[in-house]
């Protein structure tokens, strides 16, 4: 099983049925989109995104807690905070607050960014005893992340690990049982078209860096997969 567990998939441009894919959310809008796309190998998140909170009102959240009222939601995403988009900070916190109070209201886990702003993040975590989280596209300190995995949370890896160093230093000391492999597609990295097709190439960069057979690191994949979203994941 391959496994994209944080994609926009609402602005690809074809499916992906060969993969279990996290679907993540940027706002009200596409959260009803991504939604039009589930089906068994496509799990919706909802949310608004931190670069979101300037064009979304607080009422869409009132509109995404009667969604999760009347639907199956896999999890809250993507929610979070950015340090780099330090002129909407105070509303992002004021978004990500009551995005976490649903999560906790419904059981929900949480597809985060957290860039710049990974121990604030996790803080909030604790603050509302979230019990499943993912820090997609972790490149925070690595300090942090031993206090992650006791939480029973997890990171993503990204195909962007080839050309970022600090990621690369992630990729490098953490545990497996807390990694799930990510594209972030669409966007665009140091030139990089980022998508879910490169997934089964991602898997070969950290099976030679870990020095595990690809076999053994999609089943621990699944595995991980499973436990975030609470249930026994079947393509």
């Amino acid at each position: 099983m391959l496994i994209d567990a944080h994609v926009h998939y609402h602005e690809l441009e074809r499916s992906y049925d060969d993969m279990m894919i996290l679907a993540v959310s940027d706002d009200l809008e596409s959260s009803r989109k991504t939604l039009s796309l589930a089906r068994r190998t496509v799990l919706p998140c909802v949310g608004v995104h931190p670069w979101s909170v300037e064009s979304s009102s607080l009422k869409d959240l009132d509109e995404l807690r009667r969604i999760i009222e009347r639907k199956e939601i896999i999890c809250l995403g993507e929610i979070g905070l950015d340090r780099r988009r330090a002129c909407s900070y105070n509303r992002q916190v004021e978004f990500f607050t009551e995005q976490l109070r649903i999560a906790a209201d419904f059981s929900l886990p949480v597809n985060l960014h957290a860039l710049d702003a990974w121990r604030e993040v996790l803080n909030m975590l604790d603050r509302y005893e979230i019990e499943r989280a993912i820090f997609h596209w972790f490149t925070g300190p690595l300090d942090l992340l031993e206090e992650l995995r006791s939480r029973g949370y997890f990171i993503t890896i990204n195909p962007a690990v080839v050309v970022q160093e600090k990621h690369m230093k992630i990729l490098l000391e953490a545990p497996l049982d807390m990694m799930l492999t990510e594209s972030d597609g669409p966007y665009i990295y140091r030139g990089i078209r980022l998508n879910p097709s490169m997934i089964p190439w991602l898997i070969s960069v950290i099976s030679k860096v870990k020095g595990i057979n690809t076999r053994d690191l999609k089943t621990m994949f699944a595995e991980n997969l499973s436990r975030f979203v609470g249930r026994a994941i079947v393509p």
